[in-house]
């Protein structure tokens, strides 16, 4: 999707309807669901540009929980490990090793890591469902063609600059895009991710880090590390993400909904927990 001022969801604009590739979780096989070859990843939709909140994840996203094991590293990584996400994801880049998930995560310890078990097994399996789809099981370290964009393709500086010679095109787990959300991101990792981009796609740590950001950052009001454990949480998710490209009557790109729903079934299935309510935001 290409965002221009005001964002209304997260995914790649100039990426048509199967735009990201989806995760289905299998801890003994590779995912078989996969995403249309043609089509790019889903620069994401992040925070509108004029959203003072977007700067800064909710009031307890970032805070320590006593969940968190001695190591001081987040607890969800006893359910889930780099060989497995190897086995789902037997494809998967270089850059996107689960360690540095779990090593990003001490900058937001709450992540997956406030409930119960099967709680945080979900939050942990929508993630992996929802940012796999983003950048095609983890295949895409930035956008697909777009060394064919102009320098400035994803560049408004209305509210933020753009830094001489940088581009913004979609990196990362989350497929992070436009200049605004490159610098917010970075604002709150304290990372200069403005006039270095490139890190997105290059730090595995950083490039799981701005996966998280986004995940627990507000947008319009709402935060998905909020709502993903809840009741039809999984849908609520993609509403938030995507929602106005995925969700409703009119949407024009349902068939992306249904691939996340495919990789968030099989995530469930390899973490051994049950989906809570309804997983699509069209049902």
């Amino acid at each position: 999707m290409k965002f221009i001022g005001v964002i209304a969801s997260m995914g790649l604009l100039n990426v048509a309807a199967a735009g990201s590739g989806e995760v289905e979780p299998s801890c003994t096989e590779p995912p078989t669901i996969v995403p249309t070859p043609t089509v790019n990843p889903t620069p994401t939709a992040t925070p509108t540009p004029s959203d003072s909140s977007a700067s800064s994840a909710s009031s307890d996203s970032s805070a320590s929980s006593d969940s968190s094991d001695s190591s001081g590293k987040s607890s969800f990584a006893r359910f889930f490990d780099q060989d497995r996400f190897h086995e789902v994801f037997p494809d998967a880049v270089e850059l996107y090793n689960f360690n540095g998930l779990v090593d990003a995560a001490d900058k937001y310890t709450a992540f997956a890591n406030t409930g119960d078990d099967a709680s945080d097994k979900r939050e942990l399996a929508a993630f992996l469902a929802q940012t796999a789809h983003e950048s095609d099981s983890y295949k895409a370290a930035q956008e697909y063609g777009w060394e064919n964009y102009p320098v400035d393709e994803y560049c408004n500086s209305t509210f933020y600059p753009c830094a001489s010679g940088q581009r913004y095109h979609g990196r990362g787990p989350i497929q992070l895009s436009w200049n605004y959300n490159y610098y917010l991101a970075g604002d709150a990792l304290d990372l200069d991710l403005l006039n270095n981009p490139d890190i997105v796609a290059t730090d595995t740590t950083v490039t799981w880090m701005t996966a998280l950001w986004y995940w627990m950052t507000p947008r319009d009001g709402r935060v998905i590390h909020d709502v993903v454990t809840g009741e039809d949480g999984f849908a609520e998710s993609t509403k938030i993400i995507n929602g106005g490209l995925e969700c409703g009557p009119d949407a024009p790109n349902k068939a992306n909904e249904q691939q996340r729903i495919e990789y968030f079934t099989k995530m469930c299935e390899a973490l051994d927990v049950e989906p809570l309510g309804k997983t699509s935001c069209n049902a």
